[in-house]
């Protein structure tokens, strides 16, 4: 009996689906908009952006991109990318998507 309910709990975690877009600061897995990509590794009709390696909804290109929680995502009208604003005291030069502090 324990192996069946362990066999089931693998089973279900493995088909599961990724709740929390609407989470911020919750870093998305791999796959889904705003978690990492590798290309054809996205889920989803999403997009993997490979200069960045992070997967991108077309539709709403900042689904998922939460900057850190350090910065808010905004969209470059010009090619329809996301970018991250980081707050005062926060960078993304080292991460596209991702503001990590200045020191």
């Amino acid at each position: 009996m324990r192996l069946h309910t362990a066999l089931l709990g693998v089973l279900l975690a493995s088909v599961g689906c990724y709740h929390g877009f609407d989470v911020e600061d919750k870093e998305p897995p791999p796959g889904y908009p705003g978690g990492s990509c590798q290309v054809g590794s996205c889920i989803q009709g999403v997009q993997c952006l490979a200069e960045a390696q992070i997967c991108i909804d077309p539709i709403d290109p900042c689904k998922g991109i939460y900057c850190g929680g350090n910065g808010s995502c905004g969209l470059d009208l010009d090619t329809n990318m996301p970018f991250c604003a980081c707050d005062p005291g926060f960078s993304n030069e080292s991460f596209a998507y991702f503001c990590t502090s200045g020191l």
